[in-house]
């Protein structure tokens, strides 16, 4: 393929938006592409799909949920209808959203005269951290040498770290495998946590030991689970490819299913420690809403959940200065500042921002219970062992 001089992004999400300025610094003059007006307008991106052809370089940054949370590639559906009402030309097309192992082969063959070259480029981006995507590696498999090539070669203009592999089924399981590690690590921290809530011990406190060891041990922390729309929903197309291989993943299958379930056993854990004060119908402050740390989105939200769950049978206010309110659920009470002027029955932190105060929690309740830590602080006869 001849060098590419033009990119377009296709979808201008979290990820799309990261790309579109990552090419923009390469200075490859990238057009963004969206079906939404108001995001593609917002980014300078057109919804008109004839406006991606003098692009030698697609990216495509398409969702691979349903709104209602299922895994869904409709998204890509679409886009092989309206990739026909282009131009056929040696134009190089890259899958950056995570994708079950075997999908960039099919969905070359589905664009027909469009899929002569595809690659598959999983996004590694963490919001959040404060890490631009061009910092963190790429892995990059393809359908052809010249795919891998000019696939290779694209992301070292913008000078991201690239590793090529081969078949571009690797590329597909190795985004899998690193989501489903995260995700059977955080299932089983919650669970450690809950036995050493049960056993009156912090579990920060045994991790922070733990983590002292300085080989074989990468710390995790509790919370109400892993929220987003990625480490909870991706594992299952492993788990899919298992099925149709005819091979078990149990443990997988239990963390899947654990990771569902944690934001109940929470719920319980501190219905139970407010019983076990006589209070039945408690006022309770929720502390984050997002669904990761120093990051607005609350789609998909552990914290989220945990908070609406609670207040089925208690009073609840959110308390999160930098969550996006769009799309917040309006019958759930969310304050940007500390209510410092206010008494709950408990203080439940289920997810802390760089800047959460945890002592200017503690005037707030007589109980603590800070779910990152899996620590608890309260009179003696509520946060006894075994509660």
């Amino acid at each position: 393929m001849d060098t590419v001089s033009r990119v377009g992004v296709v979808g201008l999400g979290t990820i799309g938006a990261q790309e579109l300025a990552l090419w923009q610094r390469a200075g490859l003059d990238p057009i963004g592409y969206d079906i939404s007006e108001p995001r593609a307008r917002s980014l300078g991106g057109t919804t008109r799909i004839e406006e991606l052809e003098p692009a030698e370089a697609l990216i495509l940054c398409l969702p691979n949920l349903a709104p209602s949370g299922e895994n869904s590639m409709q998204a890509f559906d679409h886009f092989v209808d309206v990739a026909q009402r282009l131009g056929v030309r040696e134009r190089l097309i890259v899958i950056a959203s995570t994708v079950p192992i075997g999908f960039t082969k099919h969905f070359a063959a589905r664009l027909g005269r469009h899929g002569r070259f595809v690659a598959h480029a999983p996004e590694r981006f963490d919001p959040g951290r404060g890490t631009e995507l061009g910092e963190i590696p790429r892995v990059v498999g393809a359908l052809s040498p010249e795919a891998l090539e000019a696939t290779t070669n694209l992301y070292g203009r913008a000078k991201v770290p690239v590793h090529p592999v081969e078949p571009v089924e690797v590329a597909e399981a190795s985004k899998l495998l690193e989501n489903s590690f995260r995700l059977v690590n955080i299932s089983f921290i919650n669970e450690f946590a809950e036995l050493c809530r049960r056993i009156g011990i912090v579990a920060a406190d045994v991790i922070d030991a733990a983590a002292t060891k300085p080989f074989a041990f990468m710390p995790h922390q509790p919370g109400v689970g892993a929220g987003g729309t990625c480490i909870p929903t991706m594992p299952r197309y492993l788990l899919d490819a298992a099925k149709d291989s005819g091979v078990e993943m149990p443990i997988l299958r239990d963390a899947v299913n654990g990771n569902e379930q944690v934001v109940k056993r929470v719920a319980e854990h501190v219905r139970r420690l407010l019983a076990a004060g006589g209070i039945k119908r408690a006022r309770i402050l929720v502390v984050g809403a997002a669904y990761k740390p120093n990051y607005p989105d609350a789609r998909a939200s552990a914290a989220l959940a945990f908070s609406r769950g609670l207040a089925r049978e208690h009073d609840v206010v959110v308390f999160d200065p930098i969550v996006d309110a769009k799309g917040f659920p309006e019958d759930l009470p969310l304050v940007r500042e500390l209510p410092r002027d206010q008494q709950f029955d408990a203080v439940v932190v289920a997810l802390k921002h760089r800047n959460t105060d945890i002592d200017a929690l503690r005037p707030l309740s007589p109980i603590l219970i800070d779910l990152v830590r899996g620590a608890v602080e309260a009179t003696e006869s509520i946060s006894s062992p075994n509660r």
